[in-house]
């Protein structure tokens, strides 16, 4: 009876690769055709990647929850073995949770960027400065020395962060 061949799908490639690179794809699709559960050295053996880099990689999915894993004391040895298993149906609500975070710190950005003026030096320099931190600089650069800081209208950022948040709440 011929068995059903697994693959990854793109997302989760992607979602693999940040992770731990070409290498946890490799351990991954050895977890996807494992018939049963299997331990990170023979991982390891099968995708000749260095045991200590496959268990860090175990490790990044676990807390993931992408992957499962038992542990077993070995009797003859007492050292723990661990027994891998893939949970690839947990990514949907894992990068809806990551989405989430991401909602969360934009809007937190944008209450910032609402809330408070911002200063700018008209030398060009990359710092901005709060209003109340700009006043105590005499409204002077301190990173040229020469620049007077001006205001830094941030409407089209607000507004930026604000459809941004939008978007991403109706996907």
């Amino acid at each position: 009876m011929p068995t059903e061949k697994k693959e990854l799908s793109s997302t989760l490639k992607q979602v693999l690769k940040d992770f731990g690179n070409q290498e946890a794809i490799k351990i991954a699709k050895v977890l996807l055709t494992a018939d049963d559960e299997t331990t990170d050295e023979k991982i390891a053996e099968l995708t000749k990647i260095k045991l200590n880099i496959v268990r860090k990689i175990l490790y990044i999915l676990n807390e993931n929850k992408l992957t499962i894993f038992r542990r077993v004391r070995d009797k003859r040895s007492g050292w723990f073995v661990y027994y891998w298993n893939e949970n690839f149906d947990y990514l949907p609500i894992l990068i809806k949770e990551r989405g989430n975070e991401v909602i969360e710190k934009l809007e937190i950005r944008m209450k910032y960027e609402d809330q408070n003026y911002f200063f700018h030096c008209n030398n060009g320099c990359s710092q901005r400065y709060i209003f109340i931190d700009a006043m105590e600089l005499n409204f002077q650069c301190p990173e040229c020395a020469g620049g007077i800081l001006e205001e830094d209208r941030n409407v089209e950022k607000v507004k930026h962060l604000k459809d941004t948040v939008v978007q991403l709440r109706q996907n």
